[in-house]
């Protein structure tokens, strides 16, 4: 006589009971995890999880005793490193090292590497070739040099094109003579400022002083002798191109020397 078998009652609702006890239960993937991704091994470890950013010190906060400690273990730690293992030349580094001076050599051909290259030994431009190009770096204005260019034109009037490169030539060289003397009038301004502002206040001198101040006035002129010796060759050209353009306005008006 078979029995058949009851679900317990509580209150009057039927509970159903799992024949299957809960810890076999096999949870359910959750839909996205990395168990249920396609193509990944189960047997492969998970990754770890990221790790948060450390806040950065913001500006103007001063540093922990912690912190400067940190920092000082640091630089004692560089400082004690080996330095051929630091500086150890790397295929890596070879090969930066190589395409950098590939770069400076490509850079030192160009117009642009030629046109800054070519003032590396640039000093007072008394010599320099293409003076109106290089007014600004002079520290001049180029429009007082068109006007003085001008002026000289105006004076000798070149019918031809070797009469104005002459003139042409002839403007840049007086520019120069005159650039000269000035730079050199403000230099002893100058100088005789230095010479008064070390003198201090109005007093007896003793005669170590006077000597002294005797040298200093006299090395002034003595640097002065140099500047009139640019002077001279600047002249010296000036004449030169004064008698071509003679001659060049003799040839065109067909008379002889």
């Amino acid at each position: 006589m078979e029995t058949a078998s009851r679900a317990p009652t509580v209150g009057t609702e039927p509970v159903i009971e799992d024949p299957k006890p809960a810890a076999h239960k096999a949870e359910s993937p959750k839909a996205g995890s990395l168990s249920t991704r396609p193509g990944r091994d189960p047997s492969r470890p998970r990754p770890q999880a990221r790790r948060r950013p450390r806040h950065r010190r913001a500006r103007g906060r001063p540093l922990s005793e912690a912190e400067l400690a940190a920092r000082r273990a640091n630089l004692a730690k560089a400082r004690a490193a080996d330095k051929d293992w630091i500086y150890r030349p790397t295929a890596r580094r070879q090969a930066a090292s190589r395409a950098n001076i590939q770069k400076a050599i490509a850079w030192r051909r160009s117009p642009e590497g030629n046109a800054i290259a070519r003032l590396n030994a640039f000093k007072h431009g008394l010599a320099v070739k293409g003076l109106p190009d290089l007014l600004t770096r002079l520290g001049e204005a180029p429009e007082d040099f068109a006007e003085h260019r001008e002026l000289v034109e105006k004076v000798f009037r070149p019918e031809s094109a070797v009469e104005r490169q002459l003139v042409h030539r002839l403007a840049q060289a007086t520019w120069r003579r005159i650039r000269l003397f000035r730079a050199q009038a403000r230099y002893e301004r100058t100088a005789w400022q230095r010479l008064l502002a070390r003198a201090g206040q109005s007093r007896r001198l003793t005669v170590g002083e006077v000597s002294d101040r005797v040298y200093e006035v006299s090395k002034l002129f003595a640097e002065a002798r140099l500047v009139e010796g640019e002077a001279w060759k600047l002249e010296d050209r000036i004449e030169r191109i004064l008698a071509a353009l003679v001659r060049a306005r003799a040839k065109e008006k067909g008379i002889g020397d």
